[in-house]
């Protein structure tokens, strides 16, 4: 059985979670900035295959059962769109890692050819190791930055993804602030937002 997380929300108003000027066609469906990270910073503590429950009060006392539902669609809506956006520059980034490599390749067999032209050239000894070391080198630079992709760029964006995937699927439910049954309400404070709001 997966882990649930609850994350709670208090607010004076309900429409105060929601964003009051988005120039996009998804005004209706649209959390506010400050509220998207938040429960995405939250979240980002949580066991890796829990299920997200958000719990909803109004000044303290539990949320009317319309505004619970409203919110919980609004979350879906906004973190699905989200989870895509994150997928498509996944996709993007692999794609980028795997042209750079290519490129990278064919830069380390260039040089790998000329630095062996190099070695076998008439040049003094010192000027010859100097060069054929230098070429060396630089087809193996032309490949850090695919490295750097492929090995460790990619990991963050699916996590971010897959945690957005996963608040989507959050339920909504009316409770009281106090109730705090999850880890990430001891370790995730609110001034503590691993995930930047550019990115939600």
């Amino acid at each position: 059985m997966s882990k649930q997380t609850r994350i709670a929300l208090d607010v004076r108003d309900v429409e105060q979670l929601f964003s009051t000027f988005d120039p996009s066609p998804f005004h209706e469906f649209s959390l506010n900035a400050t509220a998207a990270q938040y429960i995405a910073s939250q979240a980002w503590y949580a066991p890796r295959r829990g299920t997200f429950v958000i719990v909803l009060s109004i000044r303290g006392e539990p949320a009317p059962v319309r505004q619970v539902a409203k919110l919980e669609e609004v979350v879906r809506v906004h973190f699905n769109r989200m989870a895509n956006g994150e997928h498509q520059n996944l996709r993007q980034l692999i794609r980028t890692g795997l042209i750079s490599l290519a490129i990278g390749l064919c830069v380390l067999a260039f040089c790998t050819v000329l630095s062996r032209a190099v070695d076998n050239s008439a040049l003094p000894g010192g000027w010859r190791e100097g060069l054929r070391d230098g070429i060396s080198v630089f087809g193996w630079v032309a490949n850090w930055r695919p490295a750097q992709i492929l090995f460790y760029d990619w990991w963050p964006v699916r996590r971010t993804r897959n945690l957005y995937r996963r608040l989507a699927t959050a339920t909504v439910e009316a409770g009281y602030p106090g109730e705090r049954t999850a880890a990430a309400d001891e370790v995730a404070p609110l001034d503590t937002m691993p995930i930047a709001a550019d990115r939600i």
